[in-house]
């Protein structure tokens, strides 16, 4: 049955057709008795003509209608028994689907968006499965996209009218979903469960990186012959800048066997978040720390006395010249620093893991003055080229630490606008910690948010009317919120994408905010208190736990998730790092006391190693895990020295390889740590 416009069915007046797919036609539609369009799905003729499916139709109409989600589009109402058409009238979404943002980015979504979506889709699935609903058609068309004010965007997954209950054997939606997306259980006697959709979700994920279905034949059953027998395609060999480790994540999703994929769709969209930054898979527990050092980070132009930029193996007489990949941003300017060079430290005797036991240095060069005022932050971007440093003195900077080389002009900001910097998940945004009042020209702002790319400043506004003084940040694992938190127990929440508040300014009964921190799968907010406490958010909520985690005497001043979400470290004034299993806000195993308070703790990406400032050194802790907890923590060599002052931030690169610190003696350090696997 073909429609047409002005036409009347089932009392309600079509507009015009939305699309077509295999199971029917989507008009859009004029509700008969209320003021708001719908959205009319209406499928052939030959499905209402099968007394089977007809039965089947209905039964799944009714668990669809039953499905009551924020991610999935609302059933309103639906054919009767004795209708000669099936039908159901929805949500209309305004924004499309899926396939047709794809339309405008035949390449590929930017992973960050695509793993959003995925998110959305995954929430969907789980709540509608742990009520015995299989969806069987996910695919990017059933993802529709809705614009929100709040948080930018929203997918609805649609569809669920071919669904079926769990423990139903067959309907004729076993023979109805999409090839392309169809898992290879579909085509076989193989009993089929929840399993088939998450199948299904890996290879939408696929198609949102990459641009193109998973096996882009030119038939059907060259189609299912590759689903039975080929292996996962790579999204990183059609689009070399994803993270090798989404390649991971789409081949478990799309396992051949059921028993090889993720748990539940959740688990699915958490690998995926993970993978943004995460580094290739490896051994945990075998780092090192080798002996290479490198030259400090100068501008040789300005020097004909420095350094040159080969590294060098410790041990030998010669070195090589490592060629560096280009910029990804231009240098605007070349400006003199002074960045230490990368140190390699000595091990202690009997450390588990195979520490090197070598310690190389390289002589600094003080010739060259970068920032003017205590580092008190530094970050490195995602995919690694750019490090951040913040200071006192009013600057946010960022260096190629490749090609030793300041990139760009500094970016200007309020007294002590670096307090805390941090890198979107996708590298195009910069926010840092006002420390201060305000902005030049820029009355009462809350934070500073720069783009990366045309490093202009984008002054996030006050809440409430209030100018409250925000110094540590970060952003979501999606990258769709950041965070600041600051005096007086504040925390902000705004929407990247609007650069709005996304919630009010939440203020608990403790003192000043020093630092924040979102959990892996973004579902956490930790902040630690000058009080000495740690507290908590859902941020799906945005409820604080009322426990707060106490066991510090002193301020805390850093706080940090591990990779995996199940441990927070926190450090603080009394010279301790604690260890929280944050599924049971309990300490994990006695704390370790370091020399001095502890301004910064951060886990290596793989999860092995913990930093922690302390004093004018670094401390290193092995963090060797067995399945179930965590059953070593030894040092991991001597700490690192070499500078004068107060270290105040530690980062890891995102592959691990680096380490770097910034210092009240306002200079700024890289550590080369080595790998054995």
């Amino acid at each position: 049955m073909v429609l047409q416009a002005k036409a009347v069915f089932a009392g309600y007046t079509i507009e015009r057709l939305l699309g077509t797919g295999g199971m029917g036609a989507v008009y859009l539609a004029g509700h008969p008795r209320l003021k708001r369009l719908v959205a009319l799905k209406v499928l052939y003729d030959a499905f209402a003509a099968d007394p089977k499916a007809h039965a089947a139709f209905d039964r799944e109409a009714d668990l669809a209608a039953q499905l009551d989600h924020p991610n999935i589009v609302p059933v309103y109402d639906r054919s009767g028994p004795d209708d000669p058409v099936l039908w159901l009238s929805m949500r209309y979404i305004t924004g499309g689907d899926a396939n047709a943002v794809l339309a405008a980015a035949p390449d590929g979504l930017p992973a960050d968006r695509a793993v959003r979506l995925i998110a959305g889709a995954a929430r969907a699935l789980d709540f509608a499965h742990t009520r015995g609903v299989l969806h069987r058609d996910v695919k990017p068309a059933n993802l529709l996209i809705e614009r929100e004010a709040d948080d930018g965007e929203r997918v609805l997954l649609a569809d669920f009218g071919i669904a079926r209950t769990l423990d139903d054997t067959a309907t004729l939606s076993s023979v109805a979903a999409t090839f392309a997306y169809a898992a290879p259980e579909r085509f076989s006697s193989q009993t089929t469960d929840h399993r088939a959709d998450i199948y299904s979700l890996g290879c939408t994920l696929y198609q949102l990186l990459t641009g193109q279905p998973p096996f882009p034949c030119s038939n059907q059953a060259a189609i299912m012959a590759a689903h039975i027998t080929e292996p996962p395609p790579v999204p990183s060999g059609l689009r070399p800048h994803l993270p090798t480790a989404l390649d991971t994540v789409i081949a478990t999703a799309m396992a051949k066997q059921p028993a090889d994929r993720y748990t539940t769709c959740a688990d699915l969209a958490d690998a995926a978040v993970r993978a943004l930054t995460a580094i290739p898979t490896r051994t945990a527990g075998r780092h090192r720390l080798a002996a290479e050092p490198a030259t400090p980070l100068t501008d040789a132009t300005a020097n004909p006395h420095a350094h040159g930029t080969a590294w060098v193996r410790a041990g030998t007489t010669t070195s090589e010249p490592v060629q560096t990949p280009p910029v990804s941003l231009s240098r605007l300017s070349r400006r003199r620093v002074l960045i230490g060079g990368m140190v390699a430290v000595p091990v202690v005797a009997g450390v588990a893991a195979g520490l090197a036991a070598h310690r190389a240095t390289v002589t600094l060069d003080g010739g060259h003055a970068g920032h003017a005022g205590h580092v008190y932050s530094v970050a490195f971007s995602p995919d690694g080229t750019l490090l951040a440093s913040g200071s006192h003195d009013g600057t946010v900077r960022l260096w190629n630490w490749r090609t030793r080389q300041p990139d760009g002009q500094p970016f200007i900001g309020s007294t002590e606008a670096g307090r805390s910097v941090a890198f979107s998940p996708d590298g195009s945004l910069l926010a840092a910690g006002t420390g201060g009042q305000h902005v030049p020209s820029v009355d009462h702002v809350n934070a500073l948010l720069w783009n990366v790319h045309t490093r202009q400043l984008d002054s996030l506004r006050m809440f409430d009317g209030r100018a409250v003084s925000f110094g540590s940040v970060a952003f979501s694992p999606t990258g769709a919120l950041m965070v600041a938190g600051g005096l007086y127990g504040s925390v902000g929440l705004w929407n990247t994408d609007t650069r709005q508040p996304d919630a009010p300014l939440v203020a608990t009964d403790s003192s000043d905010v020093q630092s924040v921190a979102f959990s892996p799968d973004g579902s956490l907010l930790a902040a630690g208190h000058i009080d000495g406490t740690v507290r908590l958010w859902d941020v799906r909520t945005r409820q604080l736990d009322p426990r707060p985690l106490t066991g510090h005497t002193g301020a805390v001043y850093s706080v940090a998730f591990s990779p995996d979400g199940t441990l927070l470290a926190s450090g603080g004034l009394d010279s301790m790092v604690q260890l929280w299993n944050v599924r049971t806000r309990k300490t994990d195993r006695p704390p370790f006391s370091v020399d001095g308070k502890v301004s910064s703790v951060a886990f290596s990406p793989d999860g092995a190693l913990l930093a922690a400032g302390s004093g004018n050194t670094v401390s290193l802790r092995n963090m060797h895990r067995s399945w179930s907890n965590v059953d070593i923590r030894q040092p991991s060599g001597q700490p690192l020295t070499g500078h004068i002052d107060e270290v105040s931030s530690v980062a890891f690169s995102p592959d691990g390889t680096l380490l770097a610190t910034g210092s009240r003696d306002t200079t700024v350090r890289l550590w080369k740590l080595g790998k054995t696997w």
